[in-house]
């Protein structure tokens, strides 16, 4: 594998996701039967598999669930200038848990519980990432 993995934004079933991350919005799925909002975005509801859903924005608050700090570059060199990296499962104030990049964390202080905002990465693979910052 070369070059970072680019997700398929057109893929029907986490278009819109990807659509609102590029407009700088952070919008999830929200089953109409039993109001679940869910992450990651997929054609059938989790809790019940309806299939009928709506796309809901979420505030963009949460709090860090987990983390951990990425020191290897791994399969290439194409992750090289990105180490060290953070990755955590953020709790959404929603209630959904979410997988993604923390930007300019302070790891000497950065802990499980902390508050965070969602904040947009323009990458130049051509797709928007929803990235999350620590607040006070």
């Amino acid at each position: 594998m070369t070059g970072k993995p680019r997700p398929d934004v057109n893929d029907a079933a986490t278009a819109p996701y990807w659509e609102a991350a590029a407009r700088h919005e952070l919008m999830l799925p929200r089953c109409d039967g039993n109001g679940l909002v869910f992450f990651p975005p997929r054609e059938f509801c989790p809790g019940c598999w309806s299939d009928d859903l709506s796309w809901q924005p979420m505030s963009g608050g949460g709090t860090v669930w987990t983390f951990t700090e990425v020191h290897v570059a791994f399969y290439d060199d194409t992750w090289a200038d990105d180490v060290p990296y953070v990755v955590a499962v953020i709790e959404l104030d929603e209630g959904p848990r979410m997988l993604a990049g923390i930007v300019e964390p302070d790891m000497a202080s950065l802990a499980i519980g902390d508050r965070v905002e969602v904040t947009f990465e323009d990458r130049p693979e051509g797709v928007t990432l929803p990235v999350f910052r620590v607040v006070e």
